[in-house]
């Protein structure tokens, strides 16, 4: 065989393989068991904020977060099914393929493919790795009791500023009411003058 014969399999071989390894990672077959465990307090706490997201998935179309709505999803994910994971990492790809929460989508369903079984997963790197995943819901979580604060002061100012406005209304209508124009008469009276005779 020559050597222009053996370059051109391998090339071949490597476009074959590449090419199978873009359509299985788009629609491979991902473990349904978590990649993390939790532990005991942090369950219910990953459940909430699941539930939370699942809730802003339905509108975030309306506000043009759905690429961060899917990429919390899918790390909170990793403690529940890496399947489900991988789907909202595909969503955020889909849903925004340009930005960085898509290229990190794109790092994470490489790393869900690839089995962490291959690692000895008791080692420090995975407790790194749950570790950053942990910091990055603690900081999702955080970032969003904030925002809510925010609109509820502002809806509490709204509300006050409606409630000062409908009192100015008022107040006006009784002025308004209090000060009916007084008709003037049509022609005032002539005055009689009894000394002047023609």
């Amino acid at each position: 065989m020559n050597l222009t014969t053996r370059v051109s399999g391998g090339l071949l071989l490597v476009l074959a393989l590449t090419l199978h390894a873009c359509i299985f990672l788009r629609n491979g077959t991902y473990s349904s068991s978590p990649l993390f465990t939790p532990n005991g307090r942090l369950v219910a706490h990953y459940q909430a904020l699941a539930r939370e997201q699942d809730q802003s998935l339905g509108t975030c179309a309306e506000t043009h977060t759905c690429d961060r709505a899917h990429y919390t999803r899918a790390l909170l994910a990793l403690y529940e099914s890496q399947a489900i994971a991988a789907k909202h990492f595909q969503d955020v790809i889909d849903a925004a393929p340009k930005s960085h929460l898509a290229y990190s989508s794109q790092f994470w369903l490489r790393f869900l493919q690839n089995s962490p079984t291959i690692l000895p997963w008791v080692s420090s790197y995975a407790d790194a790795t749950e570790r950053l995943v942990r910091d990055l819901l603690e900081l999702e979580t955080s970032s969003a009791q904030v925002m809510l604060r925010e609109v509820k002061a502002r809806d509490k100012k709204l509300e006050e500023l409606t409630t000062q406005l409908e009192a100015l209304k008022r107040i006006d209508q009784e002025m308004k009411e209090m000060t009916r124009p007084v008709k003037p008469p049509l022609k005032p009276p002539q005055p009689a003058d009894k000394g002047i005779q023609p």
